[in-house]
């Protein structure tokens, strides 16, 4: 059915009657009752009844009606969030884990209350597959760190973190260096910045062990099981942090720029929401 046919049929009920119908439809009477005719054929049921020039609604007609209210008033919200540009509906959102505890729900939260209409869905990921998804546009925008130079990305620097090196109470490179490195999959930017620390010194982590979570990292290296970078902010999350030694990471190594990135061509006003919260 197309639109035109629900409004054909509110018409008929709403007017009670063909002519009233057409006058609110602009149309000629006799289009009106070849639409219904042609709505009835389709469906294969009766909408009407005829009664000495009377059109009587049946029960699937009232059905109909009820649902095209809902369906012409969802058209109506949709035209307007094109028209206007207004947020509102899906927004597809990547971001590091450690953002997510730390520096996005304030202007998440922000965003929400600003903007209600947005149905915000947050995913979390390393900085390597939350740019693919963005590419493969199963992502509106994401929160990355290094992510390579593209073209086709628009990008906003929004954060840098400062990231240091986690280590039980131990002293010295040497020592953290024959520390088993505890760590995200391939495609983490923190990941990558710690072996080319590694290399600074011509070294190699003799082990690595792969987590999921920096709670899981923190947690392992708080029971003396390894070594992790992680940025200074995430350990305000954790409760056990004084038993965690820190150590700085010197050089451009150490200050991490995070972007938001999007789509070039792809941008929305759920897009520029975003950005009005970010920079608030």
């Amino acid at each position: 059915m197309e639109l035109s046919d629900f409004k054909t049929l509110i018409a008929l009920i709403d007017k009670g009657g063909v002519t009233h119908a057409a006058q609110a439809l602009h149309r000629v009477p006799s289009a009106v009752t070849s639409r219904v005719r042609q709505m009835e054929e389709g469906l294969g049921c009766t909408l009407f009844l005829r009664e000495k020039n009377r059109l009587t609604p049946t029960p699937k007609a009232r059905l109909l009606y009820d649902y095209g209210k809902r369906i012409l008033a969802l058209a109506d919200e949709a035209q307007r969030h094109i028209r206007n540009a207004e947020p509102g509906g899906r927004f597809r959102l990547g971001t590091l884990e450690s953002m997510a505890g730390t520096r996005l729900p304030g202007p998440l939260a922000m965003l929400i209350e600003r903007y209600p209409q947005i149905q915000l869905e947050l995913e979390t990921g390393v900085s390597h597959s939350l740019y693919a998804l963005l590419l493969e546009g199963q992502l509106d925008a994401v929160f990355s760190v290094d992510a390579p130079h593209d073209e086709r990305i628009g990008r906003l620097a929004v954060f840098e973190e400062e990231l240091v090196i986690i280590a039980p109470k131990i002293q010295g490179r040497e020592d953290i260096a024959a520390r088993p490195l505890l760590t995200f999959t391939q495609g983490s930017a923190y990941r990558e910045r710690m072996l080319r620390w590694y290399a600074s010194f011509k070294r190699k982590p003799e082990r690595i062990v792969e987590m999921n979570s920096y709670l899981a990292i923190l947690g392992a290296v708080c029971a003396g099981m390894g070594i992790g970078i992680v940025p200074r902010a995430i350990l305000s999350t954790f409760p056990a942090a004084e038993r965690i030694s820190l150590h700085p990471v010197e050089g451009p190594l150490g200050k991490a720029g995070t972007e938001l990135l999007w789509r070039k061509g792809m941008e929305s006003a759920n897009l520029t929401a975003l950005k009005s919260c970010l920079t608030a």
